[in-house]
């Protein structure tokens, strides 16, 4: 075998110092901030999966239905920021009372719930409720009235300052 047929990837992107130092400054922040190991690891990537996904229908939903507001928007990027606080003050209360992620989980599983349920009344919003099994629906129907009347609610306002008719 000749060694000028194998790749040198030495030189690909994500093999740079920079990307390097990058990577561990992010991963140093994040196990100071949720901790180490496999709960937190999928723990927190599901929570920002469903995080996104809650953005991404929400965007999606207003814009369907013309309540979309940059202003709702910046309040929406404040309350991610909170929602990314909590478990890492959760985390470290755990650190103080010595407990295994019991108030890290908790927090997780009842703040991702919240968020998991915004997420599914936004995809209903959105006009893809066709995937969403009628079980689910019936789950967060409360949230969905919710946010089909504050939608209601922002369009009228938005057409009254406006002058809209």
């Amino acid at each position: 075998m000749e060694w000028s047929m194998i790749k040198d990837y030495t030189y690909e992107p994500f093999s740079h110092p920079v990307m390097g130092a990058i990577g561990a400054v992010f991963l140093t922040v994040f196990t100071f901030l949720y901790g180490e190991g496999i709960v937190a690891t999928v723990g927190m990537s599901l929570y920002t999966g469903v995080i996104a996904l809650d953005w991404i229908s929400g965007y999606r939903a207003s814009k369907k239905d013309g309540s979309y507001a940059s202003e709702y928007g910046i309040d929406g990027g404040f309350r991610t920021i909170f929602l990314f606080i909590v478990p890492a003050l959760a985390h470290g209360v755990d650190l103080l009372m010595s407990t295994p992620n019991v108030v890290f989980g908790f927090a997780l599983l009842s703040f991702g719930f919240h968020v998991w349920k915004s997420m599914t009344a936004n995809v209903y919003r959105a006009g893809w409720d066709r995937w969403i099994p009628v079980s689910v629906l019936n789950i967060v129907a409360d949230e969905i009235e919710h946010k089909i009347a504050r939608s209601r609610k922002r369009i009228a306002d938005k057409q009254k300052y406006l002058g809209d008719e």
